[in-house]
């Protein structure tokens, strides 16, 4: 099978992931065509001229080995459709290595490609919000409950109290009571 292997990385790795997948290809006993590679760390215009310049090769692949689904290029569903598409057009199928998805194998493959391509760009869409937001000095996640109002959610949890009540009553999520609870019990759970 005539192969053409897609990674996003940075360069600085020395291809180690393409090297990796060229002798993953090889294994299987498929020729590859060529290999091509993006830079994640570069945006806006030259952002995906890796995957450009490999969708230009279609006509001589059967196939595209790609590293992971987050390696794809897009960011919602509808980019991956467009994905398939096209390579629907040139009869070219699509294998995820990491996943090891092969759209070859019929819908069940499709379907595990979208929920596998939901789920690794809504992490990457996280992680960069939350990387944005810790640059500019913003706090992320919960806020801490205040030692005054810890020991008041100790004491009615002592007392008998459930972890909603008891949330209700501080303002506390009931998280950040199940958590409190967890520490008083972890001393008790040590001595024995």
């Amino acid at each position: 099978m005539r192969t053409l292997i897609y990674v996003r990385q940075s360069f600085g790795q020395n291809g180690t992931e393409a090297e990796l997948l060229r002798k993953a290809v090889e294994n299987r006993g498929d020729t590859i065509i060529a290999c091509f590679a993006d830079d994640p760390s570069i945006l806006g215009k030259g952002k995906n001229a890796g995957w450009r310049a490999m969708v230009t090769h279609l006509e001589q692949a059967d196939q595209i080995v790609v590293g992971c689904v987050a390696d794809l290029p897009g960011k919602i569903v509808a980019d991956l459709f467009k994905i398939l598409a096209t390579l629907r057009d040139h009869h070219v199928g699509l294998f995820l290595h990491q996943e090891c998805i092969n759209l070859e194998d019929g819908a069940a493959a499709i379907l595990d490609l979208i929920g596998v391509y939901r789920a690794a760009k809504l992490s990457r869409a996280i992680r960069d919000g939350q990387a944005k937001a810790l640059a500019q000095g913003r706090k992320t996640g919960r806020p801490a409950v205040p030692p005054l109002i810890q020991a008041q959610i100790r004491a009615a949890l002592a007392g008998g109290a459930g972890v909603r009540p008891t949330a209700r009553r501080y303002a506390v999520s009931p998280a950040s009571v199940v958590n409190i609870r967890r520490a008083m019990l972890e001393p008790l759970a040590l001595a024995a």
